[in-house]
């Protein structure tokens, strides 16, 4: 019996964490340096159990503040009581999907100082690291160029994940993820695939009824764990977000994860928005909502989730609804700063058979 609490960390400088958010199971809820997730577990005799600490690096004197603990009873086609919660992040499992690209990616052939985009990967031009995410190795050091000894970590395009992570994780609780710069070109981390990106689950879309575009930005995970990583959603239009398949895919400490997304308001751009923002700018990790989605045991998790950075109400509504012919269990709305349920913890639907689109309005 495992329910998952959200306990948010505030802290001046930490470094990334890895849970996650969800229902009954562990999804990935990762807050980085302003703000550490970990996902707080019940056992059944009732007795909390906590995961090992998801920082690389926690300032002293963090505050610790429960987020919520509930679960869905009543099934209905769109609606029905609200639910909320989360879940960590693990260390390693291969998975198999369908790939994206122009074909499988060869080690050894491309230089670390080349982006690999024709096999699928999408350059993030704006943060300054030749098209990466992020460049890290496994002691914690980061770099502005792909280089020897490095995992260079990268995007894949909306409803997708990236494939590419060591088996082996740092001790600390860090994650790292990517492609590995070696002798100057570079090799699959994870030789159990030969695609660079996979399609998630397909269950969730995001589709913007709002009047200016929204950019929604995921997290670079396992990575750097900053919201770098694009799903942009012009007005009128619909666009897929990524459902991790937990089952198969990355773990945290041996912990199922899933995918998380920080919403700017509407109006910011990618380049603006799908950054490491500062105190009280508003984008990036100060983006006013969060989103997670993952998928375990024949069943789709969607949360609308409160940024601890940030207690203004976005420029805009959201609310989680079924697709026509599915079916979810739960309501999960935030209208006009209030959210479904308590008004102020976020909350969690499960899709049971079909898919749902998390609508902004």
């Amino acid at each position: 019996m495992k329910f998952s609490a959200l306990l948010a960390l505030s802290a001046s400088t930490a470094v990334l964490a890895a849970p996650a958010v969800h229902h009954n199971d562990k999804h990935h809820h990762n807050d980085k340096r302003a703000v550490v997730t970990v996902t707080q577990y019940v056992n059944a005799d009732g007795a909390v159990v906590i995961p090992a600490a998801t920082t690389a690096t926690a300032a002293a004197g963090a505050d610790v503040k429960a987020a919520s603990v509930a679960s869905a009873t009543t099934t209905l086609s769109s609606t029905a009581a609200s639910t909320s919660a989360v879940s960590p992040s693990s260390s390693s499992s291969s998975s198999s999907s369908s790939s994206v690209g122009s074909g499988d990616f060869e080690d050894g052939t491309i230089s670390c100082s080349d982006f690999p985009s024709g096999q699928g990967a999408l350059s993030l031009d704006w943060l300054g690291l030749g098209g990466w995410a992020s460049i890290m190795d496994m002691d914690g050091n980061t770099a502005t160029s792909c280089q020897d000894g490095y995992y260079c970590s990268y995007a894949c395009s909306p409803g997708h994940a990236k494939t590419q992570w060591p088996s082996e994780q740092p001790s600390d609780g860090r994650s790292v993820g990517g492609l590995y710069c070696k002798n100057g070109k570079l090799y699959r981390s994870n030789t159990n695939t030969n695609s660079l990106c996979e399609e998630g689950q397909g269950s969730a879309q995001a589709v913007n009824k709002a009047s200016g575009t929204i950019a929604i930005c995921g997290t670079d995970y396992p990575g750097s764990e900053n919201m770098v990583v694009p799903t942009i959603v012009d007005a009128g239009s619909t666009q897929p977000i990524n459902v991790i398949k937990e089952d198969s895919y990355y773990q945290w400490q041996g912990k199922k994860t899933s995918a998380q997304y920080y919403v700017n308001n509407a109006g910011v751009s990618e380049s603006d928005g799908c950054i490491w923002g500062t105190e009280g700018s508003g984008v990036g990790n100060w983006a006013p909502v969060v989103l997670g989605a993952g998928y375990t045991n024949g069943i789709t998790y969607l949360s609308i989730i409160p940024n601890p950075n940030n207690k203004e109400a976005p420029n805009f509504n959201i609310k989680i609804e079924a697709t026509e012919g599915s079916t979810i269990n739960g309501a999960c709305s935030y209208e006009n700063g209030v959210y479904t349920g308590s008004g102020s913890d976020g909350c969690t639907v499960s899709v049971t058979s079909g898919s749902a689109n998390f609508i902004f309005y």
